[in-house]
């Protein structure tokens, strides 16, 4: 009676706890079972010739995409790498402002530059990730469904954890007997005996402590799946749960996430030999990882084929046949890339959408960055800062940050934000509020430009001392080399970026009107005081960047913009960041002010550019502040403006200008960026005509003459050579001592007096 009482109430209590399991899965499958990480992508990766860019690195983004690395492409999704070529099998994907059409897609590589990209140019290709987001347990795993594992994968699984699995009711007797035995013969908890539902209830619902209460939770929880699901929708979620080891310190996960991260590949293109390896592993992962022990992980794959074929999965000549091949493990993207911009791209979207939400929610945050560009930025400000501290070790320790912007639209294309992320990850680019010095000057001649269509590129201004009345104070500016030249043509004021002709520029212009044209091109700091001639106001190198787009735009700014759109796990768009541009100034402005800025290339203050490999279509302006704390250099090309920035975090100085500290960087990445051929946008409102701009204009013959640019309608009716007329010469001594007696008198503020170079070749354009 004892015994039947003792009975009925162990039935009881198993029957409750049976009940409690039930719950838990229940509970449990109802909810989510997992925290999907979130993604940070690139944008859309368009390929050209003249990129910098490999083939490897290239095989990284298109894993990074979700292709295949294959022998053979054969499929949508493929991809194929040769020492000199990647063939691409396209599969159609559309995004925010992008689409990929599907198709084949060649592109040949030569001395580390893309040669040539077949069948269209430039050829796009979807983005890549650039990092996942993921919440406290740091765990990459993308879930699949059952059909999209292959056959061999869950045969090989099976074979490794449990070949009886579709024949037994979630435990096996005789492992459990099997384990209790050697752990009795041990003395101690080793053996598990765990088939593989045994395993996911652990997974699941249980710590990995090896305790019996702990086991018996296990069997419960077994059988209850069991009763719940079905086999195959079990041996799904395993293969979604499973731990497969850890890379780049985030947990893989899942047998997609394991494939990704072994092979490179998701896992429907995983070959017989490459399953047999994973499933080799499941046991200790970390002990037979095939990044850390290739060999083990070889011997680990021969025993799972040759199981397989103990279990009549595989012929004994497969199992031969792959055992005899190597291991090829093709690593997966690791850690973050472009980690200041991802930075800045998780506080932009959680600054609206919430603390946490891209981890919580398993968002997709859509960038504009282009994984060559940013590789080649990263490359190249290492490079120039490294080779800048060997040549002038006061500029030991210094640092610097590089922003590429798309001029057709204002996507940020390549953002860092200083030299070593792991040691600082201050973004200079977004944050850093650093006086712009000289590089508003072509701002400001736009801006002149756009006021008086009299000007032109040749207009003569007076380089001389000059003062001015601030607040009660005189101000005294002087030239960076202490030296004033008298007349100097206003498109080697700017090439030579001489102080004196920039304030007169802007007192041409106005210093409110100014200050209004440099706040609607997104210099926000942008005073209203004479010293902003001179960028005596802060801004980063992320807007400043931006502003030069009104360049090669043909007077239209493209706002720079790091965020694309976010979305959640549906597709559905949370945020939208559509491009704005918005027109600044004219095309014939912009045409005039861009010739100029050519100029500052040829020989002007950035004629070092060719020295580092820049060449073609390419424009831009040094920048110094006082006391050298600041080095810029900021210029374009017909299809992206980049800006420089270098300087120390606590505003020392290095004694080095921009053409010294910034222009290496910049021109090294515009040699590589593979954007400098074509030419830069005309305008139909705007005439070359040549010009005579030396000061020996009283000898029948010009010293110094050249083509200059016009607004249509004002250039001189002839050119340079035009012989003097003697009568002319009275008229033209009088007006030269006229202009005399006015230069003596102190200029008043606001009023400066430029001289169009056409007015002072010939006496005849004053008679006229």
């Amino acid at each position: 009676m004892a015994l039947l009482a003792l009975a009925l109430g162990a039935g009881i209590v198993l029957a409750v706890l049976i009940r409690d399991a039930e719950k838990q899965v229940t509970a449990r499958l109802e909810a989510d079972l997992w925290d999907l990480p979130g993604a940070v992508l690139s944008g859309p990766i368009h390929i050209w010739p003249g990129l910098r860019h490999d083939p490897e690195s290239m095989a990284l983004d298109l894993q990074g995409s979700g292709y295949a690395r294959v022998n053979k492409a054969v499929q949508p999704g493929d991809f194929q790498v040769g020492s000199d070529s990647v063939l691409v099998m396209r599969r159609p994907e559309s995004g925010p402002g992008w689409e990929v059409p599907a198709g084949q897609l060649l592109v040949t590589f030569k001395s580390g530059k893309v040669a040539s990209v077949t069948p269209e140019s430039p050829a796009i290709l979807p983005p890549t990730q650039l990092a996942g987001v993921r919440g406290a347990e740091n765990e990459a795993r993308t879930p699949r469904a059952l059909q999209d594992f292959p056959e061999h994968l869950r045969h090989a699984v099976l074979a490794m954890e449990d070949a009886r699995f579709y024949e037994h009711p979630g435990i096996s007797v005789v492992g459990i007997a099997r384990a209790l035995l050697t752990n009795v013969i041990s003395g101690k908890t080793r053996a598990g005996g765990s088939t593989l539902t045994q395993q996911l209830a652990k997974n699941l619902f249980l710590s990995q402590e090896r305790t019996l209460s702990r086991k018996a939770n296990e069997l419960l929880l077994a059988f209850a799946l069991e009763k719940e699901l079905s086999k195959d929708e079990i041996l799904a979620l395993y293969l979604n749960e499973i731990y497969w080891g850890q890379s780049g310190g985030v947990a893989i996960c899942g047998a997609d996430q394991a494939a990704r991260a072994y092979f490179g590949k998701p896992v429907d293109r995983l070959s017989l030999g490459e399953s047999a390896t994973l499933a080799g592993i499941i046991s200790s992962p970390n002990s037979y990882s095939p990044l850390r022990h290739p060999e083990v992980a070889q011997q680990r794959r021969d025993i799972a084929l040759q199981r397989m074929a103990d279990e009549f999965w595989l012929d004994q000549s497969q199992v031969d046949q792959e055992q005899a091949l190597p291991l090829q493990v093709i690593p997966g993207v690791q850690g973050r890339r472009a980690p200041y911009a991802v930075d800045t791209l998780v506080d932009e979207v959680e600054a609206t959408l919430g603390q946490g939400t891209i981890a919580a929610q398993g968002l997709t945050v859509h960038s504009t960055i282009h994984p060559p560009l940013q590789r080649l930025a990263e490359d190249v400000l290492a490079e120039s800062m490294a080779k800048l501290e060997a040549a002038y070790p006061q500029a030991t320790g210094v640092q610097a940050a590089l922003v590429a912007v798309r001029v057709s639209d204002g996507a940020i294309l390549a953002m860092v934000g200083g030299r070593d992320y792991g040691s600082s990850q201050f973004n200079r680019a977004t944050l850093a509020q650093r006086q712009v010095g000289s590089t508003v000057k072509p701002l400001t001649l736009l801006a002149a430009f756009e006021q008086d269509r009299e000007l032109n590129t040749g207009t003569l201004f007076l380089d001389e001392p000059i003062s001015r009345r601030v607040d009660g104070k005189t101000w005294r500016p002087q030239n960076y080399d202490g030296v004033f030249v008298g007349d100097i043509p206003l498109r080697d004021a700017i090439a030579k970026s001489r102080n004196i002709p920039a304030v007169l520029l802007a007192e041409l212009v106005g210093f409110g009107p100014l200050q209004k044209h440099l706040q609607a091109l997104g210099l926000s700091g942008a005073t209203s005081l004479p010293s902003v001639s001179l960028g005596g106001f802060e801004a980063t190198p992320t807007q400043l960047a931006g502003a030069y787009t009104v360049f090669p735009g043909k007077g239209v700014y493209a706002p720079p913009h790091l965020l694309r759109a976010a979305a959640d796990q549906d597709g559905k768009v949370l945020l939208d960041r559509e491009p704005t541009p918005t027109r600044q100034a004219s095309a014939r402005a912009a045409m005039m002010a861009t010739s100029v800025l050519q100029s500052v290339i040829q020989n002007g203050t950035g004629s070092r550019a060719s020295q580092f490999g820049a060449k073609g279509s390419i424009a831009g302006k040094s920048g110094t502040t006082d006391g050298y704390r600041d080095a810029w250099f900021v210029g374009f090309s017909p299809t992206v403006t980049v800006a420089v920035w270098v300087g120390f975090d606590a505003n020392g100085s290095a004694g080095l200008g921009g053409s010294k500290a910034a222009l290496p960087t910049w021109s090294r990445f515009l040699a590589g960026s593979g954007t400098t051929s074509g030419s830069f946008p005309t305008s139909r409102d705007v005439v070359e005509q040549d010009t005579c701009v030396s000061q020996e204009w009283l000898l029948q013959e010009c010293s110094d003459c050249r083509p200059e640019l016009y607004s249509r309608g004002t250039a001189p009716r002839t050119g340079c050579n035009e012989p003097i007329n003697a009568l002319d010469i009275g008229a033209l001594l009088d007006r030269t001592r006229r202009e005399v007696q006015e230069q003596e008198q102190e200029p008043k503020p606001g009023k400066p007096k430029p001289r169009p170079a056409a007015e002072r070749t010939w006496p005849w354009k004053w008679k006229r």
